[in-house]
């Protein structure tokens, strides 16, 4: 994914066929400054999972500054061409505006977004797209069980990308091969994820990138069997440690089932947070220029703050829910506590450092640092829960 729609690439000569190249021989970083672009991609993460029957969807999430001195209300992105099921979401969940557009050119698909407030100078958004792309274009099977994914990218000239990251998630039992450029392969019981990185990407010369692997076909169908000996042994095991110890009853008690509508319920809750919060930001900024009263403002915030405890009421119920019922989802309910409770934190900071640099306790230049590096901390704990709830709002679709 890509914003905007110009394609210009420089071409170099390519190296020796017989040496593998790297990541940084096809993605050119020549060390300009990402000031000197009209935008900023400061994270551009685009995730290739390959299903059991070799599906492809595609996540593509970015991070985007507008560097320009004036706001726009229009984000462009080009997708790989014949994609399909298209889908856009920032950080809460929207559809960053009513209006979606594509346009099929042939060689790529262009999709417009009308974000819901208009991506003012310098201000960031975060945006996820998801789409799906055919297998028939993008896989090439070269024997009953060897098959070649080719990855392509495009980045029009007017953008700097910070970090570049393509990952493909092979389907679970593939094996890797080799790639045409140098790659971090993870290997997690029989699930394989293949990464390829780059940082101050500038240009892209040959933006193609092919991975080998292997995958039985028929593994979908002993991989049920597996997990029914797994079961059984599992089974027996908790069966011979009943026999030697009996448990409470608390301890025997099955888990209740995850339902997907107890994580729509809690995300429901984070938008909904969320609003109040930015509608109190704005209300402090509205009274400290006087475009409205002082008991106004206190009359709505006395209501805003109980809804907000209400809110975060169930939000802790719903966290120790999800985190009993779903094992998987417990290390993402456990990091938006620690971003949350960071942010808290750092607020409290901020106030204590305004305070001392009042009473002069600090001078102007401690006290300017202090609040640059509280500020550069709160903002990757933001960043932290962005990526968060993009992520639990990407299961439940």
């Amino acid at each position: 994914m890509c914003l905007v729609i110009r394609y210009n690439y420089v071409k170099v000569v390519s190296a020796s066929p017989s040496v593998q190249s790297t990541f940084a021989d096809q993605i050119v970083s020549d060390g300009s400054s990402a000031t000197s672009f009209n935008y900023t991609i400061d994270e551009w993460r685009r995730e290739i999972k390959i299903d059991a029957w070799g599906g492809l969807s595609v996540a593509d999430r970015c991070l985007v500054t507008n560097n320009e001195n004036t706001s726009v209300d229009e984000v462009q992105f080009i997708l790989p061409a014949n994609a399909t099921s298209i889908s856009v979401q920032d950080a809460f969940g929207t559809s960053s505006g009513t209006s979606l557009s594509t346009v099929d050119y042939g060689a790529y698909v262009l999709v417009s977004v009308y974000p819901s407030g208009t991506l003012g100078a310098h201000e960031k958004v975060r945006l996820l797209i998801s789409y799906k792309l055919p297998s028939s274009v993008y896989i090439q099977q070269r024997g009953w069980q060897d098959y070649t994914l080719t990855i392509s990218l495009g980045k029009p000239n007017d953008w700097f990308v910070e970090q570049l990251t393509v990952a493909v998630f092979l389907p679970e039992g593939a094996e890797y091969q080799e790639a045409s450029a140098t790659s971090l392969v993870q290997k997690s019981g029989f699930s394989v994820t293949v990464e390829f990185k780059e940082n101050n990407v500038t240009q892209i010369d040959e933006p193609t990138i092919t991975l080998k692997y292997q995958y039985f076909i028929l593994w979908i169908i002993f991989r049920p069997a597996l997990w029914a000996g797994t079961a059984v042994a599992i089974f027996a095991v908790i069966f011979f440690a009943r026999r030697a110890s009996k448990p409470s009853a608390e301890i025997v008690a099955a888990a209740a089932p995850f339902s997907p509508d107890l994580l729509r319920s809690f995300l429901n809750r984070c938008d909904e947070r969320r609003r109040l919060q930015l509608e109190l930001e704005t209300m402090e900024s509205q009274v400290e220029k006087g475009k409205i009263s002082r008991r106004n403002y206190r009359m709505r915030k006395n209501s805003i703050d109980d809804h907000l405890s209400r809110l975060q009421k169930d939000l802790s119920e719903l966290r120790k829910k999800i985190a009993a019922a779903s094992g998987q989802y417990s290390e993402r309910i456990k990091q938006l506590e620690t971003a949350e409770a960071e942010i808290e934190t750092l607020k409290k900071d901020i106030e204590i450092a305004d305070a001392r640099f009042l009473r002069r306790e600090i001078t102007a230049e401690a006290h300017r640092k202090m609040l640059d590096e509280y500020n550069r901390m709160k903002e990757r704990a933001e960043n932290t829960i962005e990526e968060t709830l993009l992520r639990l709002r990407e299961d439940i679709r």
